[in-house]
């Protein structure tokens, strides 16, 4: 059973900006009030379009929304998306289960250091 996403006008708002900004597309955004940040998920393959040369394009968008800004890169594979999203260097291994009701679950063993 597919749920569907709803974004925010603020949410559409900032991916607006985003694309204004960086010219890429940003396919999600994700505000995170709580650590003061805006995550946007982009294309595979766009993430050094959506940085921009010396990283001019997060700075810029940095200070028009007055937050730190975050970049993930979207991969169709569940498992590599989830090493996109956390830092990839403390991930030994992904694992995603399917449950017997149908849903998944992802298994993320991580360096115990």
């Amino acid at each position: 059973m597919a749920q569907s996403i709803k974004l925010t006008t603020e949410q559409m708002r900032m991916m607006s900006l985003f694309q204004n900004v960086t010219g890429a597309t940003a396919r999600d955004c994700i505000d995170d009030e709580k650590q003061d940040r805006v995550i946007f998920v982009v294309n595979t393959g766009k993430m050094g379009l959506a940085i921009g040369k010396g990283g001019c394009h997060i700075k810029s968008l940095q200070n028009i929304v007055k937050r730190n800004v975050e970049l993930v890169e979207f991969d169709e594979d569940p498992a590599k998306f989830l090493t996109n999203l956390l830092n990839s260097k403390l991930i030994s291994e992904v694992k995603i289960n399917t449950r017997p009701d149908g849903s998944k679950q992802a298994i993320i063993m991580v360096d115990t250091r």
